[in-house]
């Protein structure tokens, strides 16, 4: 060979040219040099290289392209090691940049990954906004961006091996996708309000609407999901080409660690998104990050390539790459016959398949596609199982998604250092199969499990910011237990599948290919999952399901590997009934209790112990977007879950037929809530003929909508059909919503609802489940309500319901800011001491409630065992109006936004550590509504001394009326203890002044004096009690009271008639006391109506100083709503001239 190359280079050129057209394949296990040295003599030879030059460059490449000495322990020598520099050398690179060019490679693909998972899930949150969140819209969406990538891939398997240089392509593409994500908010934006202002509007179908708004969904990610898909071959052919001579040396080990780290950089990619950008920058600027991210990438890979061809032109793609059989000039071959190689077995050489190309190219595939399949089975099983443990907020998926890219990337990290070296790589490919299915069935322990683990981290946990960040850490480190173990096995399959083709002649284009159908695999495997075998077979059987599909594979691959080896044969045939019973172990031992599955645990800390499991579930189904279950406990009692969470529940009280032996009752937290709900809604459009109502629950908001006689028609949206399948169970209390012919549910996202009906409704009832469930949070948005009042008669509201539980006072102001910013008027009610209802309207100004429907005929027949509603009660409930917020929300910056989502990214959190929204609750709750005092909304004394609902203001209210009005045995068993300590505070403060002596301790008097006095004014505004602040007064002045004693009756007075003058001139020395801690009136109490009598009287800053000054001896914190009220009452004012307050 040597010598036949001196005869080449001396002078006989036909020679060597002879040589490079050998019929040979890139084979390294081959002696001699494969083809793709032949092609770099032949190059040398062009370049003009002769004499010594060109033997000597030619000698290198020969001598430096053979097979590696082996030593006696199997490894090469450090000559061979020292002259095989040259397959990580090829002639195209600088010397100087050649070693650091596979790492700025690795680094720019793992910015890659990053960014491409930030597409992922951000367009994802975007199409979520266009067509809706239903399971049948997030699989769609997924469909398009999978199905885009796949088309990427196979274009690129395609054509690949006939680009001369595919990392100049694959430059050009991460640009080209970075360009697009720039533009893609505006696209977006102006898509979507075409869609839903011109488009829309003009379809009368509602199919042809769905198929239009399918269509724009497409158009707008996938153009960008084709160019995704398009990066990994072509990197990996440009990465192989740059440090493998052959393209099949050391092939293995370039596609583990592309592919490493791609998955390892979309691991952390989707946490940084999630976690962090939106949060800063929103949607918007976290898909304008990743676009520049692209754009860097794709500069940063061109200038690499183009300053590794300052040294010398570029070499083409290896011809077994190419798979080509270009043929030279036939004037320049003359030798006709070169003997062929002898192989020669060495540890790093091709394995020996026996199996030929088209064949194992089909087997391969199938494989690919299978396990893609089965992948995307476990992905979308543990995502649904998972949730009933970490909860359905969407930080949970993030972290799921995340521990199960990480699993791919540690596969990937794993096999890269060994798939060059199998012995048997479809054994090992085997192996790998079915280890994984074994291994995802064998999860389910610790996925069971996991309700312990939670438990525990929720009982030892601080509830606190630190507490909820190690609370996350540790819910990765859960989603990482059940997941990694299978996902590690799925991140080795794919570089080894693909290496397998590669080796065996399959060329650049097994790389496409393979990615192309395993991606087409995973499409069918979310569809499956999702649409059709989870509502059949359930969560367990679908997840038992994959891992069947993973070991018949790795069966058959073992079958496969062993025609031509009776061990490995008889391996397979142990493997099939090692298959078996790894499936029976799954069904028999992984008890899926529904008792533990239901019991919330990421939410209360506890599971029901071993006797109690499974108790009381009547009803339990994995529906397509949740699980839901109905409880009965042994009261009677019913609740309705979603994924662990209580949606709804009624007392037993509703389902008792004989009305007789029970005494009829106040309505209480969740069943207040879901009377208050509609009929204030329905109070405020009394005549309505068609509603919808969103969110189903147990279907009460429906049955007492029915009760009206005016409605022709109401629609109930939910996006879960067990939801409604389970509130069957609430039969016959809510009879009318399946009963009545005027009743029609549908399945389906609100938002796709509203769009595709193209009508108008009188009311729109929104009551869904809790913000922080994924998804939920969209129809709590400003752009939702920019939709949603466009779907309101002119003279139609719009009721949002919304709790303040496990929720702080920002949160809710920034739904209100997103209501404002759409609608001119609105006012809040107080439907339960937890739960509010925001009523809205198109007009000026809210209808006025005619609450003449708590007197219908059906409505008072439902409420039958509870006591009645009257007018005074239900106005009660009323909480703050429009008005009062204006100064505090200004123009609605901060508003809830479905691009800056708020209330999405931070609800977990606040439910996490139990906060409550104190600020919106004191609004009801304290001795003055400030709500009141800034608007001078009045409110007086009610007679009803029975409160027939659980609102605060409404339950004081009833105490003083029986306080004063003597009537305590009418008070409600549940506010007895209340009145009677009301009573004895009172009875107490008359003996004392009866006694007509002057107190020991006249602060300890003062206090005892205003707890009556609260008592006595609790609920109202703008009126006094005169006989009790007469008898109080008399006695102080007849006991010479201290002056700041007085001071507090008068200033206490003042505020309670807003006789501002009275009050205002009370404030120095009430201010001068507490300043000396002599707290004469309640700190919080005192700066409250301070601050207004300031401002009404015209002392601006004398107000503003007083509110300053106090706010280091308040109970409340600054980011308290009422303080945040106040302050922006203080900042909303002008300092006037000395004549407008000497006026006042």
């Amino acid at each position: 060979m040597i010598s036949l190359m001196r005869q080449s280079v001396s002078g006989v050129s036909h020679t060597v040219m002879a040589i490079c057209v050998m019929p040979s394949t890139c084979d390294r296990s081959a002696i001699g040099p494969p083809r793709c040295v032949w092609d770099t003599a032949r190059c040398v030879r062009l370049r003009g290289r002769t004499g010594r030059e060109g033997e000597s460059a030619v000698r290198r490449i020969f001598i430096q392209s053979m097979p590696p000495k082996l030593s006696h322990r199997g490894r090469p020598t450090a000559a061979s090691r020292w002259c095989a520099g040259h397959e990580k050398r090829p002639a195209t690179l600088s010397r100087s940049f050649e070693p650091h060019m596979p790492v700025l490679l690795t680094i720019c693909f793992i910015l890659s990954g990053a960014a491409g998972l930030m597409y992922e899930a951000i367009w994802s949150r975007y199409l979520g906004l266009f067509v809706g969140h239903s399971a049948y819209a997030q699989v769609i969406v997924l469909v398009i961006y999978l199905g885009g990538m796949s088309a990427g891939a196979a274009v690129a398997a395609r054509y690949a091996s006939r680009i001369k240089e595919p990392l100049v392509g694959y430059a050009g593409i991460e640009v080209a996708v970075g360009i697009l994500g720039l533009f893609f908010h505006g696209i977006f934006e102006s898509t979507t309000a075409f869609a839903y202002t011109s488009i829309f509007p003009a379809l009368t179908s509602g199919t042809t609407l769905v198929i239009v708004k399918w269509t724009l969904a497409s158009l707008l990610i996938l153009p960008q999901s084709v160019l995704l898909g398009m990066t990994f071959p072509l990197m990996t052919s440009g990465f192989l080409r740059l440090v493998s001579s052959d393209g099949t040396r050391e092939s293995g080990r370039v596609l583990g660690l592309l592919y490493f780290a791609n998955s390892i950089g979309a691991a952390a990619g989707v946490l940084i998104a999630g976690f962090y950008l939106i949060a800063v920058v929103g949607l918007p600027g976290t898909i304008l990050t990743a676009a520049i991210i692209n754009i860097l990438v794709g500069l940063a890979v061109l200038a690499s390539v183009r300053l590794t061809q300052d040294a010398a032109p570029a070499v083409g793609a290896p011809a077994s790459a190419a798979g080509s059989t270009e043929m030279p000039d036939p004037s320049e071959a003359t030798l006709t016959a070169v003997p062929e190689p002898t192989p020669v077995a060495t540890r790093t050489a091709t394995p020996t398949i026996a199996i030929e190309l088209p064949l194992l190219w089909r087997i391969m595939l199938t494989v690919a596609a299978g396990t893609a399949l089965s992948s995307f089975i476990y992905e979308i099983a543990w995502v649904r199982m998972l949730s009933l443990v970490l909860g359905s907020a969407t930080h949970s998926f993030e972290l799921m998604l995340s521990a199960f890219i990480l699993g791919l990337a540690l596969g990937a990290y794993w096999v890269h250092s060994r798939a060059d070296s199998f012995r048997s790589p479809i054994r090992a490919l085997a192996v790998t199969q079915w280890a994984m299915g074994a291994l995802a069935i064998a999860t389910l322990t610790a996925y069971l499990s996991s309700f312990d683990w939670m438990a525990f981290l929720i009982q030892g946990l601080d509830q606190n910011a630190e507490g909820y960040q190690f609370f996350t850490v540790a819910k990765y480190g859960i989603a990482m237990a059940v997941m990694v173990p299978a996902t590690f096995c799925a991140g080795i399959t794919l570089p080894l599948i693909t290496r397998i083709l590669i080796g065996a002649g399959g060329g650049e284009r097994s790389i496409g290919a393979v990615y192309s159908v395993n991606t087409l695999g995973s499409i069918v495997g979310v569809t499956l999952a999702a649409l059709v075998l989870i509502p059949v077979v359930g969560l367990k059987t679908l997840l038992i399901l994959g891992g069947v599909i993973d070991m018949a594979l790795g069966v058959w691959l073992m079958f496969i590997a062993g025609r031509t080896n009776a061990s490995t044969h008889r391996f397979a045939v142990a493997l099939v009934g090692a298959s078996v019973l790894v499936v029976a172990g799954g069904f028999i031992n992984a008890d899926f209790d529904r008792g533990i599955l239901t019991s919330g645990v990421f939410r209360y800390g506890t599971t029901p112990q071993p006797g109690e499991r499974d108790h009381g579930i009547v009803f339990y189904e994995d529906g397509r977007t949740a699980s839901v279950s109905v409880r009965k406990s042994d009261d009677g009692s019913y609740s309705i879950s979603t994924n662990g969470k209580p949606d709804a529940s009624l007392s037993p009280e509703w389902f008792a037929s004989d009305t007789s032996t029970i005494a009829p009752s106040r309505l209480d937290g969740d069943e207040s809530t879901q009377v208050l709900l509609p009929l204030t809604t329905l109070a405020h459009v009394p005549n309505a003929k068609r509603g919808a109502v969103i969110g189903n629950g147990s279907g009460m908001s429906s049955h007492f909508l029915l009760g009206s006689p005016t409605i022709e028609e109401l629609v109930t949206i939910d996006i879960e059909p067990e939801m409604i399948n389970g509130s069957r169970l609430f039969y016959p209390v809510n009879k009318r919503v399946f009963d009545d012919p005027r009743s029609r549910y549908v399945h389906d996202d609100a938002k796709s609802y509203f769009a595709a009906s193209n009508s108008t409704f009188d009311f729109i009832l929104s009551e869904p489940s809790n913000p922080w469930v994924s998804g939920v949070s969209g129809l709590f948005t400003d752009e939702f309500y920019k939709r949603v009042r466009t779907y309101l008669t002119p003279d139609g509201v719009f009721g949002q319901w919304l709790h303040l539980y496990e929720i702080d006072d920002g949160l809710v102001l920034s739904v209100i800011k997103a209501v404002h910013k759409n609608f001119p008027s609105y006012e809040i009610y107080r439907t339960a001491d937890v739960d509010i209802l925001i009523v809205a309207s198109n007009k000026s100004e809210l209808p006025k409630p005619d609450w003449s429907v708590f007197s219908l005929p059906n409505i008072q027949a439902d409420l039958k065992h509870f006591h009645l509603i009257t007018p005074e009660a239900a106005e009660g409930t009323k909480l703050v109006t429009r008005e009062a917020l204006v100064p505090l929300i200004g123009d609605a910056e901060g508003a809830n936004s479905d691009f800056y989502p708020t209330l999405d990214l931070m609800s977990e959190q606040t439910r996490y550590e139990k906060r409550f929204s104190h600020g919106f609750a004191g609004l009801g709750d304290d001795r003055f509504d400030l709500g009141a005092l800034l608007t001078g909304r009045k409110t007086g004394p009610s007679d009803e001394p029975l409160a027939p609902l659980d609102v605060e203001r409404v339950r004081y209210r009833a105490v003083s009326a029986a306080m004063r009005l003597g009537r305590g045995p009418a008070v409600d068993s549940k506010d007895r203890p209340r009145f009677r300590a009301a009573m004895a505070k009172y009875q107490t403060l008359k003996d004392r002044m009866a006694a007509n002596h002057a107190p020991s301790d006249w602060p300890e008097f003062m206090t005892l004096a205003m707890d009556v006095e609260q008592d006595l004014h609790g609920g109202t505004m703008g009126w006094a009690d005169e006989s009790f602040y007469a008898s109080l007064t008399q006695f102080a002045k007849a006991q010479n009271a201290p002056a700041d004693a007085m001071a507090a009756i008068k200033f206490m007075h003042g505020v309670s008639t807003y006789s501002w003058l009275e009050a205002s001139s009370q404030v120095d020395a009430l201010l001068f006391a507490i300043e000396n801690d002599l707290k004469w009136v309640d700190p919080d109490t005192f700066r409250d109506g301070a601050v207004v009598s300031l401002l009404r009287t015209g002392q601006y800053t004398k107000a503003r100083t007083v509110f300053n000054r106090m706010a280091e001896r308040v109970a409340r914190k600054q980011n308290d709503l009422r303080v945040r009220m106040l302050g922006a009452a203080v900042a909303a004012v002008t300092v006037p001239d000395s004549s407008a307050v000497q006026k006042r």
